[in-house]
């Protein structure tokens, strides 16, 4: 049987009194957190929902300190599938969990972290919206984006998503390079790094990727790595001396972290394989994603899948920028993905699910406090391998989203 809108859980017999698992996410408000979960659906019954998937009733489960210890808070109806919890503490986390109870069997969602407080203030980078732009990257003083958007070429019977530069202030689109992507403006605002695979030759390993910068004061491009490898995702140091990037040019079986000096040089690998999903058998599921350089460019930080429980989930993890051993950097039941550093290194911002669907949240590196910066306004948030990045004042954070069938880029105030 396939049931829609829920998580079949593995220990109940559909022969007997099947129940489902509610997918549960929430929005927060002010002072108050909404908690939804979806309808049972039946794909092959006339009937729908089926009487077999039906729980009796539902119970909420909250906690206000330990998402381990939740407690019975109040019981709804089978037919409620939306509640909302008032008179909460704006600032504060708390975690939730659903139980479908039938009359047999009981089921319980994930728990989610939510923290209330008042709805954020979101605004789109474009006036206009009518074609791609995501993965943004601003430059020091906001007047111009490199985003990654469609380009096509030879009559519109060619197309690849491709680098450009936007200026505000005279609306001017400049392509910078076909076939790219994953760009970051340098901390001195002249260069921009990406990845490209435009004039790469197809090898029997696929297609080659490398590093390239761009100058934006004389519009020159220098290639930094070169040969048959694919190394992507790159991200300079707080300083500009160095671009982190991911690489499989050591063979092994995990795209791994290199460095290479941002004005040419030699390549120096960070990481050897982690070794420790030896059950994941796709490279890009074992390896590293998203880097981010620590301002005192002792540490990166990057998001990997790990084995927890019956599962796995993406945690954020930290690795000296010399080599050594990872540790974990924002501790999680969840999945985390797109760690970036704040500009005064102090705070990690990040996209994450604990809410129930992917938002944006930001952790204090000392004090391992949370702050959940979206998750009032409906915007589906790009989450892995994405980006997002904060200005250079540190009060935005710039993030990819979708607007009427189109992905294009929006600002949230950090408050």
């Amino acid at each position: 049987m396939t049931i829609l809108g829920c998580q079949k859980d593995p220990s109940v017999d559909i022969k007997t009194d099947e129940l489902y698992t509610p997918y549960l996410t929430s929005v927060r408000d002010n002072g108050k957190i909404t908690l939804m979960w979806g309808k049972p659906a039946c794909l092959y019954c006339a009937n729908c929902p089926c009487p077999q998937l039906d729980p009796n009733h539902f119970e909420i489960f909250v906690s206000d300190s330990d998402p381990s210890d939740l407690k019975f808070h109040s019981t709804v109806s089978n037919n409620i599938f939306e509640v909302a919890i008032n008179n909460l503490t704006n600032g504060k986390p708390y975690y939730f969990a659903i139980r479908a109870v039938g009359q047999k069997e009981f089921t319980v969602s994930k728990t989610v972290m939510t923290i209330p407080e008042n709805a954020e203030t979101v605004q789109p980078l474009f006036p206009t919206i009518d074609n791609n732009k995501e993965l943004g990257t601003w430059s020091n003083d906001q007047s111009k984006i490199g985003y990654i958007s469609s380009y096509f070429w030879n009559n519109g019977n060619n197309e690849s998503q491709s680098l450009f530069v936007y200026s505000f202030s005279n609306n001017a689109e400049l392509l910078v390079e076909k076939s790219s992507r994953s760009p970051e403006w340098s901390p001195t605002g002249q260069k921009i790094v990406y990845q490209t695979e435009n004039g790469m030759v197809n090898s029997g390993q696929g297609m080659p990727c490398h590093i390239s910068v761009y100058n934006t004061t004389d519009s020159t491009i220098k290639r930094l790595t070169s040969g048959s490898a694919f190394n992507f995702l790159p991200t300079w140091s707080f300083g500009g001396e160095w671009i982190a990037f991911l690489s499989n040019k050591a063979g092994g079986q995990e795209y791994n972290i290199w460095k290479i000096p941002s004005d040419s040089g030699t390549a120096v690998q960070v990481t050897l394989d982690f070794n420790d999903n030896s059950d994941l058998g796709i490279i890009d599921d074992r390896s590293p994603k998203s880097l981010s350089w620590s301002k005192d460019g002792n540490n990166i930080a990057f998001s990997r899948l790990t084995k927890l429980n019956q599962g796995y989930n993406s945690v954020i993890y930290t690795i000296p920028s010399s080599g050594g051993s990872k540790t974990i950097l924002v501790p999680s039941q969840w999945d985390d993905y797109a760690p970036t550093y704040s500009p005064d290194g102090t705070t990690i911002a990040f996209v994450s699910n604990r809410s129930g669907k992917n938002e944006i949240w930001t952790m204090n590196l000392q004090t391992k406090k949370f702050k959940q910066i979206t998750g009032s306004k409906d915007k589906w948030i790009y989450a892995n391998p994405g980006k997002i990045e904060w200005s250079l004042s540190g009060n935005k954070i710039l993030f990819t989203s979708n607007s009427n069938n189109f992905k294009t880029l929006y600002t949230v105030d950090i408050n």
